[in-house]
């Protein structure tokens, strides 16, 4: 077979074929060889009838299989023995093809491929990355939250509500005076923002400091796949009572406690809290340094990507979010002009994440990654755990909606960009964590800022006008 590979752009070729007479003879003889030994002919011993008696027979079928048998070893030899990658099947008119065995079969077609590019050199590098360091802070907090394992809820009878506490509240959800749901004495952990489904941050807002008796108010989007069908997508008005407030209390480090938990002493505890710690901050570390490395890795090359990928790939991020908006009944108009003002931003994060997808694929490949059964089923069990669904369901979905070799891909490339951080010499810089210092508290600072605005915003609009009317 002879290939003839003309590039027309970035990951896209044509590609025309000639196969000479000689090779469909071959395949002919082939297939009558096989008919001939498999079909009783009337008057004729298996294997002995004439070639002529059998062109006259099945000559007609005969040609639109070998057809067939021809393209697809010719796309067979094209991707394995010359190295072309196709990132989707071709399309190729099989009817519109025209088969003669005295004559050359010649076709072609177009071929989205995957990007060319020189593999980086991806051994040897060197990124900075924080020091691992454990405040005091940071260890008070861990061991709160393991004494926290062991704490009862008490009853504050004369307080206000804190960060943390658990709330008993009653709440009724209304479209104008009609009551829609309601309960009495239900629980409420502040500060999270959802009660009984209700995504109400500003319920958190106005009960903030609150005392027993407290009201609060809230319009609420009611999701479209909450579990209450009546109140799917409506929007309600929330309006919540505070009955009592809850505190945990948590235990002593005393001796019945360290003994529950198999430490000698105080410090013993203190010490493996502060490992733990660090262990975790280690790991949160390598995370960065994996990314860092890929980064630094795609700014040295340059990878084309096949534009119709990409805007497939924007189309269905501008049709999700076109969908998201109208959940939240967004206008029209509105959604267009949001869709608009992000596309070019989210063009580029797609094809910075197609580009980081190919180079750690690449990367994998050179590396001869393998991904073990084993690999497979602690990725679904983690993905289980963590959206706290039974492992075999998430199995079963993976399996039904045909997402077992994109699994298979994400493991490849966590295992790639492990190779490359392996091979990386980390450099600790304290400055980063200075600037992470700093990122948190004008973070905490903003969000401050943006809670006491609305808080002033309300008063405002509370507060009656000193100007008389005309």
């Amino acid at each position: 077979m002879d290939f003839k590979v003309d590039t027309l752009g970035p990951c896209r070729k044509k590609i025309s074929v000639t196969i000479s007479p000689e090779r469909i003879g071959e395949e002919y003889d082939k297939k009558y060889e096989e008919i001939n030994d498999a079909v009783a002919m009337p008057g004729f011993r298996p294997g002995r009838a004439p070639r002529r008696l059998l062109e006259r027979r099945f000559s007609g079928r005969l040609g639109d299989e070998i057809k067939n048998d021809l393209v697809k070893a010719a796309l067979d030899e094209l991707f394995e023995d010359k190295k072309i990658e196709p990132l989707a099947a071709p399309e190729i008119d099989m009817e519109a093809l025209e088969l003669d065995p005295a004559e050359a079969f010649e076709f072609e077609f177009e071929l989205v491929t995957r990007p060319e590019f020189e593999t980086p050199e991806y051994k040897g590098l060197e990124v900075k990355v924080p020091p691992i360091e454990v405040s005091d802070e940071e260890l008070e907090t861990q061991v709160d939250q393991l004494r926290r394992r062991s704490a009862t809820l008490e009853s504050v009878e004369d307080g206000t509500v804190q960060d943390e506490d658990v709330l008993i509240v009653d709440w009724k959800a209304l479209e104008g005076d009609s009551v829609e749901a309601r309960d009495d004495n239900a629980y409420y952990p502040y500060g999270r923002g959802v009660l009984a489904g209700f995504v109400a941050e500003a319920i958190d807002e106005q009960l903030a400091g609150a005392k027993l008796g407290t009201k609060a108010t809230a319009s609420v989007q009611v999701a479209a796949d909450d579990p209450r069908e009546e109140l799917r997508g409506r929007e309600l008005e929330l309006e919540v009572v505070l009955k009592e407030i809850k505190r945990y209390e948590l235990p002593p480090l005393d001796a019945a406690f360290l003994e529950k938990h198999d430490y000698d002493d105080e410090d013993e505890l203190r010490d493996d809290v502060k490992k733990r710690i660090a262990r975790a901050k280690n790991r949160q570390r390598d995370g960065l340094a994996e990314q860092l490395l890929v980064e630094q890795l795609l700014d040295s090359i340059e990878i084309n990507l096949p534009d119709d990928f990409v805007e497939k790939e924007l189309e269905n991020w501008a049709l999700r979010k076109r969908m998201s908006l109208q959940m939240e009944k967004v206008e029209d108009d509105e959604i267009a002009k949001q869709i608009d003002a992000a596309r070019e931003d989210t063009k580029a994060a797609i094809e910075r994440d197609m580009q980081r997808h190919f180079l750690l694929d690449r990367i994998a490949s050179e590396e001869n990654i393998e991904v073990t059964e084993a690999e497979m089923v602690q990725s679904i069990e983690e993905i289980a755990m963590a959206y706290g669904h039974p492992v075999e369901q998430v199995a079963a979905q993976f399996r039904d909606q045909g997402r077992l070799a994109e699994l298979q891909s994400e493991v490849s490339q966590r295992k790639a960009r492990a190779v490359i951080r392996a091979a990386a010499t980390q450099v600790e810089d304290p400055s980063m964590l200075e600037d992470d210092a700093a990122t948190e508290k004008a973070s905490k600072k903003k969000a401050s800022k943006k809670k006491a605005a609305k808080k002033s915003a309300k008063k405002a609009a509370k507060k009656p006008s000193s100007k008389k009317s005309d």
